[in-house]
């Protein structure tokens, strides 16, 4: 027997629970929902296990609630807890500015972005979570995110993630706290599911649907680039329908610690892409590394490290004394971290015990989900040199741009990154056309020369640039929502031609609708 666990006032829940009952459908969807849930009310836990209801005990409420009507009260749009924060939508993006303390600017967040969380959440869910792929298992996420992940949170993250829930829920929407710590440790939830499945005593063993994305990204300094400062680029990798919602740039002003510039989608106090810099000078991205499965139950989430990392870190060697310390080896990936102030630039490939790093004040470091150093090699199961992979294909066109701006100093710049993360050169055949195996992934135009390798709707769908000027002036930076080679994809087109993929509708959709061009975003945003 599943349980799933919450810590929820009682009161929210029953004023959810009373909003639902207008229709019949949302009730009894809500009603399973919550009997599958234990409720914690101050000190005193009340368990209700589903093989101990009684049809009598479903009826009885129903008359209670029917003869006893209860005001559901929300916090009113004008609340002083939005005080200095705004949205701002433009060019396929939300832009929203974030300030005060945790809990918030976690409101401020669940109340701007409400439309955007409702929309991304459900959309992961059905094509990560659903029974199509793998099963309706969300309730496990849930009650992983509590007993395992939200005991190692810090207090500060708690309250802000309780801030979201609150207004999600005043803008009418029923997700609670622990839906939001869940999408928060999407990345996370693999490092703690063997031993939540042993837990359970199961007689048969459920295969986690393991989300891995991808990316292509770079970082020079020094000769390489026009002014000798920092340029950095990034474009993440996943699946249209599933992440196509991450359109969100974060402009976090927090009362403790560095503000914050972030990418990333509703609800999530990280970025998850990961494309972030601070106002200490700060610049991070990074790519997945494939095939890591090595994992410390015992040690901190992902999303809590790099939220302090960014958040309290103003120095390449504070960032990876807070990432390497107590890693529990979830979401292992390449990390590319600059610092304006310096020049100094690092790739921190990072497994769960084992990690490999890289640090220059000149030099162009560049990532494509290709597992370089001999430490992060011992903990992978993946194959690395293969030369048809996306990661060792992009790989070598890396190397093949390295070695012209090393014969040719002094041009990187945020244009030229622009066109790298633009690239569409196949190394594997030798065309200059866009694939699963170029920097600007297409893998819905992928053309079979091989076998195996069949479309799928997933590629880049983003492109990102900045320099040490940009962040050290303004907090600047350039993003282009959609390929970064600025081709829209027609889900209409891609459905017709691969009518199977149709069961990730209503989620699948055109990236972006409309053509768009690079948008540049600063500090303090307007209009």
């Amino acid at each position: 027997m599943f349980r799933c666990v919450c810590r929820v006032s009682v009161a929210g829940h029953v004023a959810r629970w009373l909003s639902q009952l207008a229709d019949q459908k949302g009730f009894v969807r809500h009603i399973k929902k919550e009997l599958l849930n234990r409720f914690y009310c101050g000190k005193r836990e009340v368990k209700l296990e589903l093989s101990r209801l009684k049809v009598l005990f479903v009826l009885t409420v129903v008359l209670v609630l029917a003869v006893a009507p209860i005001q559901v009260c929300a916090v009113k749009p004008e609340s002083s807890l939005l005080k200095g924060a705004y949205r701002i939508d433009t060019n396929g993006w939300y832009y929203v500015h974030l300030e005060g303390d945790p809990y918030q600017i976690g409101y401020q967040h669940g109340y701007l972005l409400a439309d955007n969380i409702q929309e991304s959440w459900n959309a992961c869910i059905h094509v990560y979570w659903s029974e199509s792929s793998f099963g309706d298992w969300w309730y496990a996420a849930r009650e992983i995110s509590y007993t395992y992940i939200w005991p190692k949170v810090p207090d500060a993250m708690m309250r802000e993630m309780e801030g979201i829930a609150a207004g999600v829920q005043a803008k009418g929407y029923e997700w609670d706290v622990l839906d939001v710590v869940a999408f928060n440790a999407w990345a996370d939830i693999d490092a703690y599911w063997k031993v939540w499945e042993e837990s359970q005593k199961k007689d048969e063993h459920v295969s986690l649907s393991h989300i891995e994305k991808g990316c292509s990204a770079f970082i020079a300094t020094g000769s390489y680039t026009v002014d000798g400062g920092i340029v950095i680029g990034h474009n993440t990798w996943a699946g249209y329908a599933g992440d196509g919602y991450w359109n969100v740039i974060f402009d976090v002003k927090p009362k403790n610690g560095h503000r914050i510039v972030y990418q990333s989608t509703g609800g999530c106090i990280w970025s998850g892409q990961d494309w972030i810099y601070n106002d200490a000078g700060l610049m991070v991205c990074e790519t997945t590394l494939p095939g890591m499965g090595t994992y410390n139950v015992n040690g901190i989430p992902v999303f809590v490290r790099i939220r302090n990392a960014m958040q309290y870190g103003s120095s390449i060697d504070k960032f990876i004394g807070t990432m390497t310390y107590k890693s529990n080896g979830a979401y292992s990936n390449e990390w590319l971290i600059g610092d304006a102030k310096t020049g100094e630039i690092c790739s921190l490939q990072l497994g769960c015990y084992t990690w490999d790093i890289e640090r220059t004040y000149n030099g162009f470091i560049t990532s494509c989900n290709y597992p370089k150093g001999p430490n992060v090699r011992s903990e992978t199961t993946f194959n690395w040199h293969t030369p048809w992979t996306s990661s060792y294909s992009r790989n070598a066109r890396w190397n093949e741009l390295k070695a012209y701006y090393t014969a040719n100093p002094g041009l990187i710049d945020c244009s030229v990154g622009m066109q790298f993360l633009s690239d569409h050169k196949d190394t594997w055949t030798g065309a200059s056309e866009a694939s699963s195996r170029t920097l600007c992934g297409h893998c819905e135009a992928e053309t079979n020369v091989r076998p195996g390798d069949l479309p799928d709707p997933s590629g880049a769908y983003d492109g990102k640039v900045t320099c040490s000027a940009l962040v050290q002036s303004e907090m600047g930076m350039w993003g282009r929502w959609g390929h970064p080679c600025g081709t829209q994809f027609d889900a209409s087109v891609f459905l017709t031609l691969h009518p199977e993929y149709s069961w990730q509708l209503p989620y699948l959709h055109d990236i972006p609708e409309t053509s768009v061009p690079w948008t540049y975003f600063t500090k303090d945003m307007t209009p």
